[in-house]
């Protein structure tokens, strides 16, 4: 897939790349994960869209 941008916030992947806010939140909180980040005192998530790419394509079964 093709993002927008190297890096986005939670709601940005919603409104513009078509993930569910549940599915989001269910990657942010897997133990280890490089991908997603808040910074400090925020409550956004920030995600790197290659990582996270990257991540999705080691979930996927073939």
């Amino acid at each position: 897939m093709q993002y927008p941008r190297k890096m986005m916030k939670t709601t940005e992947l919603v409104r513009e790349c078509g993930y569910t806010y549940k599915y989001l939140l269910r990657m942010a909180h897997i133990p280890g994960q490089k991908y997603a980040r808040k910074l400090p005192g925020g409550k956004d998530f920030y995600w790197d869209t290659e990582k996270f790419e990257r991540a999705q394509e080691k979930l996927i079964p073939r």
